[in-house]
């Protein structure tokens, strides 16, 4: 079994993208719902909250993968047994 590595930023990675995601729902419900220019500034200002996040998100994206490259990984408490065939996994 293959688990992805977890390091520092692995906890940030899925708020984000979750985050990510109510931004764009939001977006895209107020652009159908928008009337011409009534809703223009709050567009605006959800695509640049839009930016910003992304921009978090492929930055942390970027150091959790340069922790695995540089072995900046935290321990995995299901790793034990792993290599051990007769481990029952039981705590």
């Amino acid at each position: 079994m293959h688990t992805e590595q977890t390091t520092r930023y692995s906890r940030s990675l899925p708020e984000l993208r979750f985050s990510l995601n109510l931004l764009y729902v939001g977006r895209l419900l107020l652009g159908m719902a928008a009337q011409a220019s009534v809703h223009d500034e709050h567009l605006e200002e959800i695509d640049e909250r839009i930016e910003e996040v992304t921009d978090e998100l492929v930055a942390t994206e970027l150091l959790h993968q340069a922790a695995v490259l540089a072995g900046d990984v935290l321990p995995n408490p299901f790793d034990r047994y792993d290599n051990n065939p007769d481990a029952t996994g039981e705590w």
